[in-house]
């Protein structure tokens, strides 16, 4: 049989020993934690990357954007001001047909005022008018 000391030395290993396996599986679950948080910290680590990436690639775009904004905007200036001086041209063309217009209203009612003579040289046509003397 086993003396005391050697009874009290083995409960005592055993209860290290019960112990240790104890610690193991608290510093495995521990170091599963730990490997979790490493995978999370990574994907946190590569979706921070994207983010900048993303956030670069945005900044450029609205560079990119914003310069073609600005040409779009002379480009239009451009426009307005070309169409400002077609529309002052094709006002100065109205008032010219307009005038011409009256000029040739006025000479038109002046010949029907006279019958529609002609001039020596002008061939004899029918006249719109009839004529003043039957004929």
């Amino acid at each position: 049989m086993a003396t005391e000391p050697e009874h009290a030395s083995a409960a005592n290993l055993l209860n290290q020993w019960r112990a240790a396996e104890r610690d193991s599986a608290a510093a495995e679950s521990s170091a599963k934690d730990a490997a979790r948080v490493v995978t999370a910290a990574s994907a946190a680590e590569e979706a921070a990357k994207k983010s900048d990436t993303a956030s670069s690639e945005s900044l450029d775009a609205a560079g990119r954007a914003k310069k073609a904004a600005g040409k779009a905007v002379k480009a239009a200036r451009t426009a307005t001001e070309i169409a400002a001086d077609e529309k002052e041209r094709a006002d100065e063309a109205v008032t010219t047909t307009e005038e011409a217009e009256a000029e040739t209203r006025e000479r038109f009612h002046a010949a029907q005022e006279r019958g529609f003579q002609k001039a020596p040289d002008e061939p004899q046509s029918p006249s719109l008018e009839p004529n003043p003397e039957g004929g």
